[in-house]
């Protein structure tokens, strides 16, 4: 069944993050800040080894959803639905995958973090040619 891990700080938010996996008979598991030095993997509910990548002192957990045991017909049913409820958009997502599992969600939010930067720098680019 498929998995949403997700941390939405806005309790609305999350509410209609929750209303919306239930009404898709999606699995959804609220992440919190003191999952930053757990696995992917582990917080997926796989088994993993322990990731080095450990979160510095201070470091705060971005809005972020991570999609589990997913199909790609699951996934585009999730983004329209979620799309079509007119739920807030969120920046950083990610699915769990064999590369992934062993990272710590710092790791994993961090180079989200960084490939959005990069993705925004292109399309700034893009439009100014």
């Amino acid at each position: 069944m498929p998995l949403v891990l997700y941390y939405i700080p806005d309790p609305k938010k999350e509410q209609q993050l929750a209303a919306l996996c239930r009404g898709l008979g999606f699995r959804a598991k609220r992440l919190v800040p003191g999952d930053a030095n757990k696995t992917v993997g582990t917080l997926a509910g796989l088994k993993t080894a322990a990731s080095a990548d450990k979160a510095p002192a201070g470091w705060t957990l971005p809005e972020l959803l991570i999609f589990s045991e997913m199909t790609g017909d699951a996934l585009d049913l999730f983004l329209a639905a979620y799309k079509n409820a007119g739920i807030a958009p969120v920046a950083l997502k990610a699915i769990v995958t064999p590369h992934n599992t062993a990272w710590s969600l710092y790791a994993l939010a961090e180079e989200l973090k960084k490939e959005r930067a990069a993705m925004l720098l292109y399309r700034k680019n893009q439009t100014t040619s």
